[in-house]
């Protein structure tokens, strides 16, 4: 298998475990022991949402922030958008360089 293909394979891989994790922090039960706001953003959105169980979880926190507070919500998507963008042009560089050094190592070692 070549070098691209096992980075591209490290990758998805990659990918695939981030978005595993991005799934489990949207329904983990937020914990309000941690500050007087986040309390106070528990305790509305519990009441907004009126969940069956009485837990809160982030998921339903960004449901309430994007239907109440949409303008915030745009903000932080488009930072996140932005530095994502910056990471991703990022590694092609790296990746490039990389390729560009194997390949000269490779060339060097047929000469």
């Amino acid at each position: 298998m070549s070098k691209a293909k096992k980075a591209k394979k490290e990758v998805e891989v990659e990918a695939k475990k981030e978005e595993e994790v991005k799934q489990d922090e949207t329904t983990q039960v937020v914990n309000p022991a941690d500050g007087p706001l986040k309390q106070m953003l528990i305790d509305y959105v519990g009441s907004v949402l009126q969940p069956e169980n009485g837990e809160v979880t982030v998921e339903m926190i960004v449901q309430a922030m994007a239907s109440e507070f949409p303008d915030f919500l745009l903000v932080v998507a488009k930072e996140n958008w932005v530095r994502g963008y910056q990471q991703a042009m990022f590694d092609i560089e790296n990746f490039e360089k990389e390729n560009n050094t194997t390949q000269e190592a490779l060339a060097e070692k047929s000469a």
